[in-house]
């Protein structure tokens, strides 16, 4: 079978164990990556861009949780600020038009428009944040498959899956430590309990973590 729902919710920090906020960078974005704000990215090697995690890489393979979505860029890195406090160059928005009277160089930008400096926006897998998880089974057949139960998930690992429409989620299916799991759980969502492709919040496992 297949993961019962299509599109899954953003994965997003929920709290720290310290009580800090959550840690984020910015580093510079490989070219052409468009992938969906709230899933895991990835540092490629040994360029060190950031781009969408690729699914596989369980060994010091994630860096973090995307918090904006990719800027599809020409060239890895377009428009980042060099090293030393450089300014950003380009546009500076994903959208632009017209011109700017007496102004050769200037453009005119849509009202929201998200800024594009060439970086990605990310929260930092570690060991001090937590992250909520929508739950999915990509060999489920049965409601229960697709449920999270707190007695049967607590402790355990999982791994990550991404659907076709580039959203992700913990994986019931996946459940071999060291093989394919990224994801220990430790609680429940509150809000959705266990419901059918309820939530839950835990960790990126240590092995897993790029940058901690």
């Amino acid at each position: 079978m297949a993961a019962n729902i299509a599109v899954h919710t953003p994965i997003f920090p929920v709290e720290t164990d310290s009580g800090n906020t959550d840690r984020t960078q910015a580093i510079p974005e490989l070219a052409g990556q468009t992938f969906k704000q709230g899933v895991p990215v990835q540092l490629t090697e040994p360029a060190g861009f950031i781009q969408k995690w690729d699914g596989t890489t369980v060994v010091s393979g994630i860096a973090g949780v995307s918090s904006a979505f990719g800027q599809n860029l020409g060239t890895s890195g377009a428009g980042a600020p060099g090293f030393g406090y450089g300014q950003v160059t380009g546009n500076k928005a994903l959208q632009t038009y017209g011109s700017v009277l007496n102004e050769p160089n200037a453009v005119n930008i849509a009202l929201g428009t998200p800024a594009i400096d060439g970086r990605t926006l990310f929260f930092v897998a570690n060991g001090d944040t937590r992250f909520q998880i929508q739950v999915d089974n990509s060999s489920g057949t049965v409601p229960a498959d697709y449920t999270p139960t707190l007695l049967q998930m607590l402790g355990n690992q999982y791994g990550i899956t991404f659907d076709a429409g580039g959203t992700c989620y913990l994986d019931a299916a996946l459940s071999t430590p060291g093989t394919n799991t990224v994801f220990q759980v430790l609680d429940y969502d509150t809000v959705d309990g266990n419901l059918v492709n309820g939530h839950v919040i835990g960790k990126f496992i240590s092995t897993v973590r790029q940058l901690s």
